[in-house]
């Protein structure tokens, strides 16, 4: 049986987990946090990850606790809105995780060519753990990644974004809308609240919160109509966010003895709506390689590269974020589109 460590006991390191175990392996969960630990919002699961999470048997639970969105009542959803802790712990469920232990070293065999175990710190010192494939769910800034050699590319999106958190409910499940220069806001409803996002400019967070509260909800309602009435629950400037996202891209995915999956391997821009549940497909195909490849972790890698670039590649290449940075300072969006506004 091949011995697999997955660093990242997150959504996709518990998904590939239980997926393993169905294949008859039993991995290695590695998780920094403690158990039960999680950032609590919403979470958009789209159609990517219905399969993964269908197998491993908690799809139903996580469509039964959401919101579907779909193009027309009438039709299946491709996605769900749903309250992000209600998917982590559906997988967490009599699932086995070494919670609070950090990898601080990946072990090399003696020429230095494989990576054959890790070193993690945990609550009682270091533990060594042996394997014939690392699997990296560590985030977009794994570490793991940069342990194992493997080049990460990130490029900085031309607009910020805002953002908000709202404990009411919206009256539809999701809504977005684009503006005239080519920058989108949105909004995504669960059962149990509310968050929106917007592209805006460069600021930094005190100048794009400066106009105030009230400025910023008065904006939003009237370029997304359907953010009203989750906005009802916005009360102070600390449910507002403000971030500058990048895109990742990798252009290797493996090396012998350690594969990067998920956010790890590949972040896309806010609009696509989709690093999660490619995360997800990522988990189902590197199960499913492994266990065609049981006893030869290279091979598995290869043929988990084979069916994956084909999937994920042509997102990286036309992300709607990676575009706009090629026609940035092309377009001149409406003033009234503009946040924060021009002085």
């Amino acid at each position: 049986m091949m011995k697999i460590v997955i660093v990242g006991g997150g959504m996709v390191g518990m998904t590939l987990a239980h997926l393993l175990r169905r294949r008859g392996v039993e991995p290695t969960v590695l998780e920094r946090m403690p158990a039960g630990h999680y950032v609590p919002r919403g979470y958009m699961l789209g159609f990517q990850g219905y399969e993964p999470l269908e197998e491993v048997g908690v799809y139903d639970d996580v469509k039964a606790a959401g919101r579907p969105i779909a193009p027309r009542p009438d039709q299946p959803p491709v996605a769900v809105a749903v309250r992000f802790g209600a998917l982590i712990e559906a997988l967490q469920r009599d699932l086995p995780i070494v919670n609070e232990h950090t990898v601080t070293e990946l072990v090399r065999d003696g020429e230095g060519d494989r990576i054959i175990g890790v070193v993690a710190e945990g609550p009682d010192g270091p533990v060594e753990f042996e394997s014939d494939l690392v699997v990296a769910c560590d985030g977009m800034r794994s570490p793991t990644r940069e342990k194992a050699g493997l080049v990460a590319k990130f490029d900085a999106l031309p607009e910020a974004e805002l953002g908000f958190m709202s404990t009411s409910v919206a009256d539809t499940s999701f809504a977005m809308s684009y503006m005239s220069d080519g920058g989108h806001i949105g909004m995504l409803s669960w059962n149990e609240g509310s968050g929106g996002w917007r592209s805006a400019r460069k600021v930094g967070r005190d100048a794009a919160l400066a106009p105030g509260l009230d400025a910023i909800k008065e904006m939003w309602a009237r370029l997304l109509p359907a953010s009203a009435s989750a906005l009802e629950g916005v009360t102070s400037l600390d449910q507002i966010r403000y971030s500058e996202p990048e895109l990742l891209a990798c252009p290797e995915w493996w090396t012998p003895g350690c594969v990067i999956i998920g956010d790890s391997a590949h972040f896309f821009g806010p609009e696509t709506g989709i690093s999660s549940g490619i995360g997800l497909g990522d988990a189902h195909a590197l199960a499913q390689a492994v266990m065609m490849n049981p006893d030869d972790a290279d091979a598995a890698c290869r043929s988990y590269e084979t069916w994956r670039a084909p999937a994920v590649r042509p997102y990286e290449a036309n992300d709607p974020g990676r575009q706009r940075i090629m026609v940035a300072d092309q377009v001149q969006g409406r003033p009234d589109e503009v946040w924060p506004p021009p002085d």
